[in-house]
Parts: C-alpha cells; sequence; structure tokens
C-alpha cells in the first residue's frame, strides 16, 4: 500500500471523526441565542461524518484490503 494512500485514509478517518464531535458538540451545546436554523448543523455534520466514514469503507473493502494482501492495483 503506497504511503499516499495511508496518510489520505488517517486523514478521512481524522477528519469523520472531528465531524462526529463537533456535530455531538452543537447538539449538545443549548447556551441559546442562536438563529432558528442552526438546529440542522449537528445533523449536516453528523451527515457529512457518516458520508466520509463510508467512503472509507467503500474504499477498504474494493481496494485496500487488495494491496494490504499485495496484489497489483490494475491502474
Amino acid at each position: 500500500m503506497r504511503p499516499s494512500v495511508i496518510m489520505v485514509l488517517t486523514a478521512a478517518v481524522v477528519l469523520a471523526l472531528g465531524g462526529v464531535a463537533l456535530g455531538i458538540g452543537v447538539f449538545v451545546d443549548h447556551t441559546g441565542g442562536k438563529f432558528w436554523f442552526y438546529w440542522i448543523a449537528p445533523l449536516l455534520a453528523l451527515g457529512v461524518a457518516g458520508g466520509i466514514g463510508s467512503m472509507i469503507a467503500g474504499y477498504w473493502m474494493k481496494v485496500g484490503r487488495l494491496e494490504a494482501k499485495g496484489r497489483p492495483r490494475s491502474d
């Protein structure tokens, strides 16, 4: 597996976990004084984090496992 692929997958995992943390943080914060449409922010953050996580899992299932086993990738 190429080092650039490992770095990008690691960055994607960190980004997804950061999105989950921010989404939960905004969802739990009830300090008030926010516009009426701010309720959707945690849902959007969690949705984006889930989408990124889904892309990571899909890449690993289709490409990553084969590369980790040592099979050559068809470019």
